[in-house]
């Protein structure tokens, strides 16, 4: 029986990260990153408990190992809370693209912390093609033709964001991006020892979600925003369309991702995730008809033979 190797997994998920990222960027300038991050989770758990449900016969999971609970929880509470203030309050502090730079050191932490904790052994073939992977997004992403600089792919609202310019970089904001990449890598080295014990990927996906949004919840009472975060998507076009940005996102994107790290090593999963911003130059042609230079197709093509190295054994 043929068995979908998770490189696969990886290269859906970055997918479906790179339509969330239209979605939510559209959504962010309308009512705010914060409100966006937040609400998206109260949408997702319910729909992650009937899919648990579908998948495992249990709406909630009851008879687990409670040392692979905690590892999804600290999981979940790394990759859906604190990762994403971090990375949301780079993006403020430097702007969308340089914190998106300084993300795609994700998969190096990912690699460290596997090496380190997983005992995980990549080949040196493997190594090349995450450095491959990272040169071409970090060329494409600094590429002033690849993006339009007026509409950023990010779920950041103009209104939250400081005039920066792209030589004026913010020592904090670069901390914070490195912070959330970290984050982030430590989220996933987490889900992955979790998982170790047959946890199912869906069971996995609901109890991260729900502990990301204990701690988004927590964090909007403190700051006094929950109800100005609920009144943000009173209007059901909006709704609607977080609904259906949660459903490619968090749910199926998250699902697809956590398949991926059964099946293949974090660091390994972690760069193909980070190709997002490449699979939308092909949107930026060809529907929001914007210049593409030369140069950021040359980084495409860069990260597709990176991509091509990780599938060799």
């Amino acid at each position: 029986m043929y068995i979908i190797p998770g490189q696969v997994f990886a290269l859906l998920t970055a997918l479906c990260w790179a339509q969330n990222s239209l979605v939510y960027s559209h959504l962010g300038k309308k009512t705010g990153s914060d409100a966006v991050t937040h609400i998206r989770l109260w949408l997702a758990l319910p729909l992650m408990v009937l899919i648990n449900f579908f998948f495992t016969g249990e709406l909630i999971p009851q008879t687990l190992p409670m040392k692979a609970v905690l590892f999804i929880l600290v999981s979940g509470f790394f990759g859906f809370f604190i990762a994403d203030l971090f990375l949301f309050r780079a993006f403020v502090e430097i702007g969308a693209r340089e914190a998106l730079v300084v993300m795609t050191t994700s998969p190096i932490f990912s690699l460290v912390l596997s090496w380190i904790f997983l005992k995980e052994i990549l080949s040196w073939i493997k190594i090349a093609g995450i450095l491959i992977i990272l040169g071409g997004v970090i060329w494409v992403i600094f590429e002033e033709n690849s993006y339009d600089k007026g509409e950023e792919h990010i779920s950041v609202p103009r209104k939250d964001q400081h005039s920066t310019l792209p030589g004026n970089r913010n020592i904090r904001g670069i901390l914070y991006a490195f912070l959330g990449a970290i984050t982030q890598a430590v989220g996933l080295i987490f889900a992955k020892a979790g998982m170790e014990d047959g946890i199912h990927p869906v069971t996995t996906n609901l109890l991260r979600i729900a502990a990301g949004l204990i701690g988004l919840f927590a964090y909007s009472l403190i700051r006094k925003k929950v109800r100005s975060d609920f009144r943000s998507f009173t209007s059901p076009g909006l709704l609607l369309l977080l609904l259906f940005a949660v459903v490619v996102g968090p749910v199926l994107g998250i699902i697809l991702s956590l398949y991926a790290l059964n099946r293949a090593p974090v660091g390994i999963v972690t760069s193909l995730m980070q190709v997002s911003p490449i699979m939308l130059l092909p949107v930026d042609v060809f529907i929001l008809k914007k210049k593409v230079s030369v140069k950021a197709v040359l980084g495409t093509l860069l990260a597709v033979c990176g991509a091509v190295l990780l599938f060799l054994y």
